[in-house]
């Protein structure tokens, strides 16, 4: 029997042997989706691979992070038999970046913009043909036309002329704020236990017992009051920090502290201000006509600021909980053991891609060029604390509702693997680019 492969592993080799195949034929537009080493970018993976070619919400078999033969074999056909349409997405990408450089715009990532919009270009009218400039601007016109008021600028005006009330309302949020309750250490533990161990077949009611409103409530609620709420779970869930070690916060101050109104992004989640949230939503939101208008998305932002985790809806602010416990656990450095086997084998498939395999040793080789990439790999919870509250903050505002029956244990475990494979795309290039620097 075939040992399972990483999914990452079948997407890039069938990606660079199509690759490889165009190339040879004379065909390189496929350039513009890869990286420096013919790999695809991590968007090329995140906003085209995933959604459009493998279809995960349809197909979520093959979005595990470990494939059997028979499933990997799919991967690599659906990826293969794409690559042609995604050739002419690539084509279309670059029609659409040309218009975008022509009319001005800068709002947005590019690539998360524009490869969906590509690639459905390239379904509907196959290579870019003698219209393509007026489709592309067409089509540039749908994405970054009229918002109705909700756009970025009318989000500053917007501030810029209320932000006293603003202000005020905020205070007022904080200052009759709930206090948290008793915190039941011992029993939530018990059941992260359940949910994150060897055994799932209870797993969707310890879920729906973290996400009730004794557990994950509480604790968030805490992290606005005096006192160490997540160090306390991870004593209780027995998990041991060395003594250099901080556990996984989501503010650099203690407690919590209210946010500004407008200002920079601060590096940690609640740290960050009323204005930099909103905006965040505004700019992951593709048809802005859907949202409420200005006023609204900033006074919700003003009441979820100081709502358990700064999140709307009991299932996210479980799953924020359960991710945090989960973060500190993950050592993709030096693997060690931990007390909850999913947290223990998603840090072991972290640790065994090849980047970190291949970079590690020059890394801790004492070369000061690679100091904040080694401390950042060995507190990888900070980039996957972060990374999670925020596509926790987008379902929050979204899906604010959803129960835990919609949204099970094995989508929230799905959800925390997806997070830890993307923080570790983004540190690869980082990893390259320092061993390049230091001459390596």
């Amino acid at each position: 029997m075939t040992a399972p492969r990483p999914r990452t592993a079948v997407i890039d080799a069938a990606w660079r042997s199509a690759v490889a195949e165009a190339i040879r034929e004379g065909d390189d537009a496929l350039t513009v989706m890869c990286g420096r080493d013919g790999g695809p970018l991590a968007r090329t993976v995140k906003c085209l691979i995933d959604p459009l070619v493998l279809r995960l919400r349809a197909n979520p078999e093959l979005g595990q992070p470990l494939l059997d033969e028979e499933t990997a074999g799919r991967v690599a056909e659906l990826v293969t038999r794409a690559v042609p349409t995604i050739a002419d997405a690539a084509r279309w990408f670059l029609e659409l970046k040309a218009r975008r450089r022509a009319a001005g715009i800068t709002d947005g990532n590019i690539q998360e913009q524009y490869f969906p919009r590509a690639y459905e270009l390239a379904v509907a009218h196959g290579r870019p043909g003698g219209d393509a400039a007026a489709v592309a601007a067409d089509t540039l016109a749908q994405i970054h036309g009229p918002s109705s008021g909700r756009s970025v600028d009318d989000l500053d005006a917007f501030l810029d002329e209320h932000l006293a009330e603003l202000d005020a309302a905020l205070h007022e949020v904080w200052a009759d704020a709930p206090r948290a309750g008793e915190i039941d250490a011992g029993a939530i533990a018990e059941a992260l236990a359940g949910l994150l161990g060897n055994t799932t077949a209870d797993a969707d009611r310890r879920w729906a017992f973290i996400a009730g409103p004794s557990a994950a409530p509480t604790i968030g609620l805490a992290l606005f009051e005096p006192g160490t709420p997540i160090a306390d779970l991870l004593a209780a869930c027995g998990v041991i920090l060395d003594d250099d070690q901080s556990p996984p916060t989501l503010s650099a101050s203690a407690p919590a502290a209210r946010p500004a109104m407008r200002g920079r992004d601060g590096d940690a989640p609640l740290d960050r201000p009323i204005s930099g949230r909103v905006t965040a939503t505004l700019r992951r939101t593709r048809d802005r006509e859907g949202l409420p208008d200005l006023a609204d998305l900033v006074d919700d932002e003003i009441v979820r600021s100081r709502l358990p985790w700064a999140l709307h809806g009991s299932v996210w602010q479980a799953a924020m909980l359960v991710g945090v416990v989960v973060a500190a656990q993950l050592y993709p450095l030096a693997p060690r053991p931990v007390p909850h086997a999913f947290a223990q084998a998603l840090s072991g498939r972290l640790a065994a891609q090849a980047h970190i395999l291949y970079h590690r040793r020059f890394l801790l080789a004492g070369d000061s060029s690679g100091d904040l990439l080694v401390a950042d790999l060995r507190e990888f919870w900070r980039p996957y604390v972060g990374r999670l509250w925020v596509r926790l903050h987008g379902r929050s505002v979204a899906e604010p509702f959803t129960p835990t029956t919609a949204f099970d244990a094995a989508a929230l475990l799905d959800l925390l693997t997806g997070i830890g494979r993307s923080v570790s795309y983004d540190q690869r290039s980082r990893i390259r680019a320092a061993i390049e620097k230091a001459g390596r």
